[in-house]
């Protein structure tokens, strides 16, 4: 990145944001890794780890800080997953200072995650972390978390995406995934539903995802499951169920 424009910065300046110009390497962490370099988090007591993967929030997020806060833990994020194995969602995850400075935390932040694939960064970074948190033995918490019913528990799959219409009514995650709109990577067939539950409330726009997704921001054509087992699988697992079960009339 060389520059801001004019109207970047003065964007910047009415939230009182600072922008840190930095080569487009490593994803997420990535960037999280150059800003504590820099000494972004220098007597710090929360630090917030945030990315672009989302539109949002759709609602303001005080209620949500001062509830999780409110637990007293050392690290909450938005969203539990199990998929690929226990871990709180990067996409936005907030630590205590002391949760940050923890031996098995930082041994993750300091990995090579400029040399890393996407999928390396998912593996070593995110999944890294929960394995983090659990070894350090930190109190952590999720504003949401997934069903624990047992077949959900075999097929844990990504709630952001099979039960992203319940998280959105939920009010506890004001997010949509943009790779869920952009790419529906797992094939949810009721993935256009999201436009009815973004409401006219919504503070942030669904006009925004309609020019984000239309100014290239759609990578590939929605994809649907290849079989009846899968839509059904889909239905058995999903918090979205009346949604789940109706897209299964077209079986």
């Amino acid at each position: 990145m060389t520059g801001l424009s004019d109207t970047d910065r003065t964007a910047l300046d009415c939230i009182g944001a600072v922008a840190h110009l930095r080569p487009n390497r490593g994803l997420d962490f990535g960037a999280w890794q150059d800003l504590v370099a820099t000494g972004c988090t220098a007597g710090a007591t929360t630090i917030l780890l945030a990315n672009d993967s989302v539109f949002g929030p759709m609602q303001p997020l005080e209620p949500i800080f001062t509830r999780m806060q409110a637990r007293d833990t050392d690290v909450w994020g938005m969203v539990e997953s199990r998929e690929g194995a226990w871990h709180l969602q990067s996409w936005f995850l907030c630590f205590t200072a002391a949760a940050f400075e923890a031996p098995a935390v930082e041994r993750v932040m300091r990995l090579p995650f400029h040399e890393m694939s996407k999928t390396e960064i998912v593996l070593h970074g995110e999944l890294g972390l929960g394995v983090a948190i659990t070894a350090a033995g930190l109190n952590w918490d999720a504003s949401w978390s997934p069903s624990r019913r047992r077949l959900r528990r075999l097929v844990p799959g990504n709630p952001m995406h099979l039960d992203f219409l319940s998280v959105m009514r939920s009010g506890q995650v004001p997010f949509i995934k943009v790779e869920l709109l952009r790419d529906n990577p797992t094939a949810v067939r009721w993935v256009e539903q999201w436009r009815n539950h973004v409401g006219e409330r919504a503070i942030f726009s669904a006009d925004w995802i309609d020019l984000h997704l239309a100014d290239g921001g759609r990578h590939t054509a929605p994809r649907q499951p290849r079989s009846i087992r899968t839509r059904l699988l889909y239905a058995a697992i999903s918090r979205d169920q009346p949604e789940a079960l109706r897209s299964l009339v077209g079986l």
